[in-house]
């Protein structure tokens, strides 16, 4: 049992580290559950006159308490009736993207093998699906076809391919399709400690199907792709810590690191928010890799395993290992102000 539950503490998204979006508009009331971690706008108005009114008069007196979403939705002037498409809308964090892009007003493309979404959240405004195997170009294509953006959220599974059918090869194809149809951002949802080897949690995920290697593999190869295309098209790559299922607890409670050198728990939603976030501070987040957890749970990953199984948090700033490459932020904009860009 303890092995087991080591396992799911510890595995990484989408099948290893997973995602997740929060909403603060409304009262939604979601079921919480055990942990169980993978460590496996659209504002058109039909009168430009009127829209640039309402947009001043919204980003001046736009409050978080009033109207959650308006200021994300204007972080980028380029924000369009084309969707978020979301690749592995059925799992746990790929569905919480969903509702992330509909609590925000976006319009969402839910994409999975079959076509058919299951997951949790539905609106008949903003949602449409759509067919995509990641192994299969030509599907990966038609599913991403005019979007704004592109989120990652697959993973190897027993049905849906291996590690590197999927995390490797899958996620190559759908980042050379992004190049090719010129898709602005493609997010990805990886795993922390992804990149260390001789780690704990590195090791002993990388026991399940050498997803590890394979998710590593083919986070590369993205950034290898992007820096030799010629288009201005560009990429984030997220590495959550251990994922959990309760509430987000906001951007205010998060924190990002560079260097893959520590982590910790984070609600998928939280995951799911950061990913469509990004899409909407590209000035920032494009070209960046970083990993994200609860700035309260954070340790160093020789220890970061055991933590999260005692769902421990810092008690004290004593506490705390600092890398010297943490980001904070009260708002989206500012969590991701002073990435450094891949080289």
């Amino acid at each position: 049992m303890k092995k087991i539950l080591y396992a799911s503490i510890l595995l990484t998204p989408a099948s290893s580290f997973l995602t997740p979006s929060s909403s603060n508009v409304g009262t939604r009331v979601r079921k919480l559950e055990n942990i169980v971690p993978l460590f496996e706008s659209n504002i058109k108005d039909d009168e430009e006159r009127d829209s640039q009114e309402r947009r001043d008069f919204l980003i001046a007196a736009g409050s978080a308490t009033m109207l959650p979403f308006i200021p994300s939705a204007f972080a980028e002037s380029n924000i369009s009736n084309s969707p978020i498409c979301v690749i592995g809308a059925n799992g746990k964090t790929g569905s919480e993207c969903v509702d992330a892009c509909i609590s925000r007003g976006i319009n969402v493309r839910a994409t999975s093998r079959g076509g058919v979404y299951t997951g949790e959240y539905s609106s008949e405004q903003f949602l449409s699906t759509a067919p995509c195997d990641v192994t299969i170009s030509s599907t990966v294509d038609a599913a991403i076809k005019g979007s704004q953006a592109v989120i990652f959220a697959a993973s190897a599974s027993k049905a849906g391919g291996t590690a590197a059918a999927v995390d490797n090869i899958g996620l190559t194809n759908v980042a050379s399709s992004c190049i090719r149809q010129g898709i602005p951002h493609l997010v990805i949802v990886s795993s922390g400690a992804v990149t260390k080897p001789s780690s704990p949690v590195y090791k002993f995920l990388n026991l399940f199907g050498n997803i590890m290697a394979e998710k590593i593999k083919g986070e590369d190869t993205v950034r290898e792709l992007y820096k030799d295309a010629s288009s201005p098209c560009t990429y984030t790559v997220i590495r959550p810590g251990g994922l959990t299922q309760e509430l987000a607890r906001g951007v205010s409670a998060l924190e990002l690191n560079q260097g893959d050198t520590k982590s910790g728990r984070i609600s998928r939603a939280d995951v799911a928010a950061l990913c469509i976030e990004a899409t909407l501070h590209s000035k920032d987040s494009g070209s960046t890799t970083f990993e994200c957890y609860d700035a309260d749970t954070s340790k160093p990953l020789g220890t970061v395993g055991v933590s999260n199984i005692v769902k421990a948090k810092n008690k004290s700033d004593s506490e705390v290992f600092m890398s010297g490459k943490e980001r904070r932020g009260e708002t989206w904009g500012d969590i991701f102000v002073g990435l450094e860009n891949d080289v």
